[in-house]
């Protein structure tokens, strides 16, 4: 039976997609709103591969046998008034020659059947989501906001609950006017310092991972540096951030608390 990779490929790569979306491990690489069409999709290609591998399996069953190298030369006739012609009998011969060798060109080679692999992995032990090592290379400045924002005062009380990025947002971008004297709770993962410091870390996604804006807040006055990638809950105070060399902006806050947090389902910050 002819051995086609493709459908069997498009189907693994079904699997893969709605394991990811059933799951919910698609979190790491998406927002939530593309859940249900990544079930969809995941459906569709499934059947299509499973379309394929059936189609082939029938066509193989329908085709005829092909001939033995003795049926083929049965018909060549070297002597009387059927003789063939000697350069014919050569073609035949060289076709069966090569026939012989297994230049079957039908048949995939065995090394495509290693484009499986790393479906099986993915499959098997997902990639985790952006963490410490690509915040830390996007570095310390908080990015710029993607359209112009108004920062309303904080709700009475305290400690108010913020977002990562909102809280680096107002501290670079706004100075920190509405969170002079008011004391908040950030979560997020932790990215070392280069000079054995840490920042408190949350990675932000518009649309998926692709797209991703990593807001780094650093943390002083906690009095322990936590493991690279450990999610932690910082409760403190506004403090202005120094600007980095080339004068990127910053973001900074004193802690008051620091304690180990759950990392939340969705790890990604949305707009």
């Amino acid at each position: 039976m002819r051995q086609k990779i493709a459908p069997v490929l498009l189907f693994v790569v079904g699997a893969v997609v709605l394991r990811l979306a059933l799951f919910g491990d698609f979190l790491d690489y998406v927002k939530p709103s593309q859940g249900p069409l990544l079930i969809v999709a995941g459906a569709l290609l499934m059947v299509c591969g499973l379309v394929g591998v059936v189609h082939d399996m029938r066509r193989d069953g329908a085709e005829p046998a092909a001939p033995t190298a003795r049926s083929r030369r049965a018909t060549l006739h070297t002597h009387g008034p059927l003789r063939v012609d000697p350069a014919v009998i050569e073609q035949v011969r060289q076709k069966e020659h090569d026939h012989g060798h297994g230049h079957d060109h039908g048949r995939t080679p065995g090394v495509a059947w290693l484009l499986m692999l790393p479906m099986f992995l993915v499959l098997l032990v997902p990639p985790p989501a952006l963490g410490a090592y690509a915040a830390s290379r996007a570095g310390a400045p908080v990015p710029q906001p993607l359209a112009h924002r108004e920062y309303l005062p904080l709700p009475a009380g305290g400690p108010v609950p913020l977002a990562v990025h909102d809280y680096a947002e107002r501290a670079a971008w706004d100075g920190g006017r509405t969170l002079v004297s008011r004391t908040v709770t950030l979560t997020g993962f932790v990215t070392p310092k280069d000079d054995g410091g840490w920042y408190l870390t949350r990675i932000m996604i518009t649309c998926c991972a692709a797209d991703s804006r990593s807001y780094l807040v650093e943390v002083v006055g906690s009095g322990r540096s936590p493991a690279a990638n450990a999610w932690e809950r910082v409760t403190g105070t506004y403090t202005p951030g120094a600007p980095t060399a080339q004068g990127g902006k910053t973001a900074r806050i004193t802690a008051t608390a620091v304690t180990p947090a759950d990392q939340p389902q969705n790890p990604y910050e949305l707009p």
